[in-house]
């Protein structure tokens, strides 16, 4: 009686690391799978994509999702891709190239939205273009 016991607890357990080795290759199989194209990402799905990018050192991939989050409205990116682009390569490398009048179209737009950071850099880059060396207006 004990070792039918016992041969019924191996047979179990042979089939306990059967099933929990398919579960796992089916895991690993559904997650290697290519993202879904047609899969729409909202505005703040994309500015989390932007700071994993960033977190990451993709500066080319955080500049471009940023892109896309603040074109749909989101003003958190709208502020941070204005940031991006008035640092450009000093923080990001030769990949992203500072445009002082494209963060100053992005940070008009956030401020319109009510964000004090916008307004403030909004502040600086006004006395910049004041300034001699920043005469050069995007106007």
């Amino acid at each position: 009686m004990a070792s039918e016991l016992n041969q019924i607890a191996s047979w179990s357990l042979r089939w306990r690391i059967v099933l929990a080795s398919g579960l796992c290759l089916m895991a690993a199989l559904s997650a290697a799978q290519p993202p879904d194209t047609n899969v729409v990402l909202h505005a703040e799905q994309r500015f989390q994509l932007a700071l994993e990018a960033q977190t990451a050192r993709d500066y080319r991939t955080m500049l471009d999702e940023l892109r896309q989050a603040a074109g749909e409205g989101s003003a958190e990116a709208q502020e941070m891709l204005g940031m991006v682009l008035l640092a450009g390569p000093t923080l990001y490398g030769p990949e992203i190239q500072a445009d002082r009048c494209e963060a100053r179209g992005w940070m008009l737009r956030a401020a319109s939205q009510g964000s004090d950071m916008a307004k403030t850099q909004l502040t600086f880059l006004n006395r910049l273009r004041q300034s001699p060396a920043g005469r050069n207006t995007c106007e």
